[in-house]
């Protein structure tokens, strides 16, 4: 998953970036001081949606669930009134519809990404989002290999999908703090 991007890009909206820099510098090291750099450049993000609702009427998950509405969830993070327990956060498909599509350049999927990453990084990820996270530090995949494809791959002369991570991913994941997020 993705968090806010506050590098002097030109992906990162102006004002987000000079959120970030806003942040007090001498939180850094505490435990919580990336929590608070996310939030506050989501709630910048959010701050500036004026509720037009394009990003939830070009969204493919809201046409198949209704009570998916990326809006209110914009809304709830400009409010500071995130429901972390909100099953409807991991539904994203990742698609970049509302991306692409915000007229204010909101960039609504980055800010559901912030959100699912500080409740991944507080343990409090949905067990199916930990399955998988345990799945790719284990064999390097997100879902694991059935005996039936190994089966057919055997009968196609494919060779055997080895589930072996290698030490240099382990080091990447204890750096990024995956292992943590499964705990």
């Amino acid at each position: 998953m993705l968090t806010p991007n506050t590098e002097n890009t030109e992906e990162t909206p102006k004002f987000a970036r000079k959120m970030s820099r806003n942040v007090p510098k001498k939180m850094e090291g505490r435990a919580t001081s990336e929590d608070m750099r996310a939030q506050a450049v989501m709630r910048t993000w959010a701050s500036v949606c004026y509720q037009c609702g394009t990003c939830s009427g070009g969204c493919p998950v809201a046409a198949i669930v209704p009570e998916y509405h990326i809006r209110k969830m914009i809304k709830a993070a400009r409010e500071g009134k995130i429901d972390l327990n909100n099953k409807f956060l991991w539904f994203c498909s990742t698609c970049y519809l509302c991306y692409e599509r915000c007229p204010q350049d909101v960039k609504p999927i980055q800010i559901i990404h912030a959100i699912t990453n500080l409740i991944s990084k507080r343990g409090c990820a949905p067990t199916p989002i930990k399955d998988g996270n345990r799945n790719i530090l284990t064999t390097g995949r997100i879902v694991e290999v059935s005996r039936l494809t190994q089966q057919k791959r055997k009968e196609l002369g494919l060779l055997e999908l080895k589930s072996d991570v290698s030490e240099d991913f382990r080091k990447i994941a204890k750096l990024t703090g995956l292992e943590k997020m499964i705990e």
